[in-house]
């Protein structure tokens, strides 16, 4: 009999890897559930499941059938809501009404990874949900987010209670792997901003870092409408490839320059 620790180990596992489009648990012949992203199946052993898993799953309405021989499921409404609180580090409820989501970003040692994003507070993964951007254009801006969250470049609107409280007990080998991990941030930060260029970066830091939509940067700029996407495109381009998400930036039109007054 499994507790439901155990069921809701094996749900935190496999749910994070259904939140993607197009996966599924599928049927197998030998009555498990083997895991398939992109019409792919998972042949590792990550990506198995056991059948009194999925049962206990269905009793809880965490899938949904998709009408296939064999059969198998996708992640319902009431799994990922579920998900969401249990991967919630502060209100759980809260979390179920935002739409957060695993996204593949890049480490800072070279592989990749995958981050919680709130896709309600994102700009680039509505841009994405409407298929205005790709995933690779996706990843890079959500990698130099990250990278912009871990350098602390943000302007801090509190005090920081935990350098009053925690700067006696905390050891300096600590210190100092905190340090270089921030400086290392910074370090790719400013080379990513640097190699996408001026007049790009600053749309791109707008957008990715400041979460400025797509019509208030316009307006902040004195853009035409809707040519923030056009400009915004380019400079995911050139930031996935810089990050090496993709080998050749797609032609979407030159661009000699741009004069900001």
């Amino acid at each position: 009999m499994m507790s439901d620790r155990e069921i809701q180990r094996e749900a935190r596992r496999i749910f994070r890897k259904l939140m993607g489009e197009r996966c599924a648990l599928m049927r197998t012949a030998s009555g498990r559930y083997l895991l398939h992203r992109d019409g792919k199946p998972d042949r590792s052993k990550q990506g198995l499941c056991a059948q009194a898993f999925v049962a206990a799953f269905r009793t809880r309405d965490w899938l949904r059938p998709l009408g296939t021989d064999p059969e198998s499921f996708g992640l319902s409404e009431a799994g990922a809501a579920w998900l969401r609180r249990s991967e919630a580090d502060g209100d759980p409820f809260r979390a179920q009404h935002q739409l957060r989501r695993f996204h593949r970003v890049l480490e800072a040692d070279g592989s990749e990874g995958m981050a919680i994003v709130n896709d309600a507070e994102s700009p680039l993964a509505r841009l994405h949900a409407r298929r205005f951007i790709d995933a690779a254009q996706l990843a890079a801006g959500e990698t130099l987010r990250r990278d912009y969250t871990i350098a602390q470049l943000a302007p801090r609107l509190a005090v920081d209670l935990s350098a009053l409280t925690g700067s006696g007990r905390r050891s300096a080998a600590q210190h100092k792997l905190m340090t270089d991990t921030v400086l290392a941030a910074k370090q790719r930060f400013q080379a990513a901003m640097k190699e996408v260029g001026p007049g790009l970066n600053d749309l791109l830091f707008d957008v990715c870092c400041a979460l400025l939509g797509l019509e208030e940067a316009e307006r902040q700029f004195g853009w035409p409408v809707r040519s923030a996407r056009v400009v915004l495109t380019i400079a995911l381009d050139r930031l996935a490839l810089h990050y090496g998400l993709i080998v050749r930036a797609p032609d979407r039109g030159r661009m000699r320059g741009w004069k900001m007054e």
